[in-house]
């Protein structure tokens, strides 16, 4: 008979117990007990006999009954991967999403027409998008700014940690801008959830940073305000690249319209849904 507490059996037990808070249960188990074991996941498929030591489960079981409250993996194990980089992820911070990555490789793409291209990221968080080009494109000069203080400190230690040079702002999008700081490339994953949208009280959002979520009644305010300010902060024929809800494309490309963007369009993420929009200003 097997042990009970060998790394197979302590998986399963896992799984079965997530089994109801998550559609990846097996998965998020095999995470955090490598978290607990200091090891990564292949070492769980290569010794599935191995024998948890008392402190390890006592590890592993603390993270397990803390992921049914439910907290997310990134910040039970303080750390995301994006664009092939570990962040260190924190509750004062959203915690990166792959579809995120479609919108850094549209940048590089751009990036790679222009000498030292100016960019902006709106709205940081961990730094995810910012940091991920600037590694990628390490002749560009990258700004970056949060209103949050805590999401800012997060943003730093994850560029110290990678040796990337961004300069941080902390500032309420373009309030800390003087009217001569122009960009080629204005980015931002801003909140877009309507206040009220029954999808808040899902999955892991609960525990996220609420305004990093959410804005308004309809979830364009935050849009709407990037739009109206990048005008003013974009060199001539400069670009505007924004994620937004997979059914408010509509309604961004009508503020774009709006505000005399031009070359506006819409990009699907990889589940085919409209999530990013990109336009060009004046």
């Amino acid at each position: 008979m097997s042990n009970p507490h060998s790394i197979d059996n302590q998986i399963k037990w896992a799984t079965d117990i997530l089994y109801n808070i998550s559609c990846s249960a097996r998965l998020d188990s095999e995470i955090l007990l490598s978290f607990c074991l200091q090891k990564d996941r292949s070492y769980l498929f290569t010794w599935p006999d191995q024998v948890l030591t008392k402190d390890q489960r006592a590890c592993f079981k603390g993270l397990i009954q803390k992921r049914l409250t439910p907290q997310p993996i990134a910040y039970l194990i303080g750390s995301r991967e994006f664009y092939s980089m570990e962040l260190k992820t924190t509750p004062a911070t959203l915690v990166p999403r792959p579809e995120t990555e479609m919108l850094v490789d549209w940048i590089l793409e751009q990036a790679s027409l222009l000498d030292c291209p100016h960019i902006l990221d709106l709205g940081t968080g961990t730094g995810a998008i910012a940091l991920a080009v600037k590694k990628h494109c390490p002749d560009c000069e990258m700004v970056a700014t949060d209103f949050s203080r805590a999401a800012l400190e997060v943003a730093r230690s994850n560029a110290l940690k990678h040796h990337l040079d961004v300069r941080f702002i902390e500032s309420d999008w373009f309030q800390s801008f003087a009217y001569d700081t122009l960009f080629d490339v204005i980015v931002s994953n801003p909140p877009y959830i309507a206040a009220h949208d029954p999808y808040l009280s899902q999955g892991d959002l609960p525990a996220e940073p609420q305004q990093a979520l959410t804005s308004g009644e309809s979830g364009l305010d935050a849009l709407a305000t990037i739009i109206d300010g990048a005008q003013k902060y974009l060199k001539s024929n400069g670009v505007l690249v924004l994620e937004h809800g997979y059914d408010q494309h509509q309604a961004v490309t009508d503020l774009l319209l709006k505000a005399g963007y031009r070359s506006i369009k819409t990009h699907k993420d990889f589940n085919e849904l409209p999530r990013m929009t990109v336009a060009r200003s004046s």
